[in-house]
């Protein structure tokens, strides 16, 4: 993974936990404090920043993992690619149906960027099916929160389960119950 993914997960540990935490995390995953955002790290080195981040900060790496996707949605990915975000739609479900798209557009900037793949199907009742590949093992938990993220993002808090029955290797599926906001 690019170091852009390291180097928000830094952030965020140190944002939540302080700059200590992140010291100790680093460590005990036996890797560099900060990332060159640009660089290509082996997926490996943000497995074990996970694994030592559950450790030091004696949390589930699901919990990590979600609250992550969270802080990438509402965060990272507003601040360092607002004018890509922001053309592939106005509100979550556009967003989501254009997030192939938006992944596309990144491939110029990251050039040995592998993303994954969503696919959305909008249900008759309002809900959405998320359908996510990547070549990434055990990644739902971030996806979960980035999910939530966008609607937080865009104003539409989100539900969302994983059809455990229906996902599989290298495959995610999701539901998105979009909250029913009164109006004011």
């Amino acid at each position: 993974m690019y170091g852009l993914i390291n180097e928000a997960m830094r952030r965020h540990v140190v944002e939540t936990a302080g700059p200590a935490a992140w010291s100790a995390v680093a460590s005990r995953a036996g890797s560099s404090q900060s990332f060159a955002a640009l660089h290509y790290y082996d997926d490996d080195v943000t497995y074990a920043l996970v694994g030592a981040a559950s450790e030091v900060l004696d949390r589930p790496a699901d919990e990590l993992l979600r609250g992550f996707g969270r802080y990438w949605s509402t965060t990272v990915g507003p601040e360092s690619y607002g004018d890509i975000l922001g053309a592939t739609g106005t509100d979550v479900v556009s967003v989501l149906h254009n997030l192939d798209e938006m992944h596309a557009r990144l491939q110029s900037l990251y050039p040995d960027l592998r993303p994954p793949s969503f696919d959305v199907v909008a249900g008759d009742d309002g809900t959405l099916d998320v359908h996510y590949r990547s070549e990434r093992e055990g990644l739902a938990p971030f996806v979960v929160g980035l999910l939530e993220g966008l609607g937080e993002l865009y104003g539409t808090p989100v539900t969302v389960s994983r059809d455990e029955a229906a996902s599989g290797p290298h495959y995610e599926h999701f539901r998105l119950v979009p909250a029913v906001v009164e109006p004011a």
